[in-house]
């Protein structure tokens, strides 16, 4: 699963033209510990245009109408193996496939009580990584809300001892079947290839929502 992760300090215009979108809403603060229901930046298709928007990170499907308070269900990530058949993502599936850049992940390994955090990130000369989605805009108490959820996959050998889950990772050459509605996607519902993962221990600062700063994501020296 994907539980947290950074986007760092994006700036708007830099990300939207290395995702060739147009940037439509205010950029949002940076961010090295984004959690579920926080706001993050996301790549839809609306009106025949590409676009980057920021979204609720935990997916509310288009038919909802009750208040989010009602929400009981985790849909921050789908399994990319059962999401076209779940009433809760088996709209979005169809209609509201997205792209959710990122600087990099974080994993959690070991027992309950002792898991230590890990960053994991591609290496590449682009700005960032980015992970496949599924969006949908709701209306909720009267007011229109467009969220979206994280796509997840078997991990790879490079992670996979880390934990047996991994977002869906996509490259740039996979963008434009990912974001073409009703084009054959199965193939791409997979971890970001082994020899481009990083791997880093980072600190267990990273595990309590607020806590942000770019030292989250700083390599653990000790302990």
């Amino acid at each position: 699963m994907c539980g947290r992760y950074a986007i760092g300090e994006m700036h708007g215009p830099e990300w939207a033209g290395w995702l060739g979108v147009a940037l439509e809403s205010p950029w949002p603060a940076p961010s090295w510990n984004v959690a579920p229901t926080m706001s993050a930046p996301i790549v839809i298709e609306r009106e025949g245009e590409r676009r980057l928007v920021n979204a609720r990170w935990g997916l509310v499907p288009r038919w909802w109408r009750k208040p989010l308070s009602e929400l009981r269900a985790a849909t921050f990530n789908a399994r990319s193996e059962e999401a076209a058949g779940k009433p809760m993502f088996r709209d979005a599936w169809k209609r509201g496939r997205c792209l959710v850049p990122a600087l990099g992940f974080y994993e959690w390994q070991g027992k309950r009580g002792a898991k230590r955090p890990w960053f994991i990130s591609l290496r590449t000369n682009a700005p960032g990584m980015t992970m496949a989605g599924l969006w949908a805009e709701a209306t909720v108490e009267g007011a229109p809300l467009v969220s979206f959820t994280i796509l997840t996959c078997e991990a790879g050998a490079a992670t996979r001892h880390i934990h047996p889950r991994s977002p869906v990772v996509l490259m740039e050459e996979d963008w434009e079947r990912w974001l073409t509605p009703g084009a054959p996607a199965a193939e791409l519902m997979r971890p970001a290839p082994d020899e481009r993962v990083e791997l880093r221990r980072v600190g267990r600062a990273v595990g309590r929502v607020g806590n942000d700063g770019p030292e989250l994501v700083a390599p653990l020296t000790a302990g």
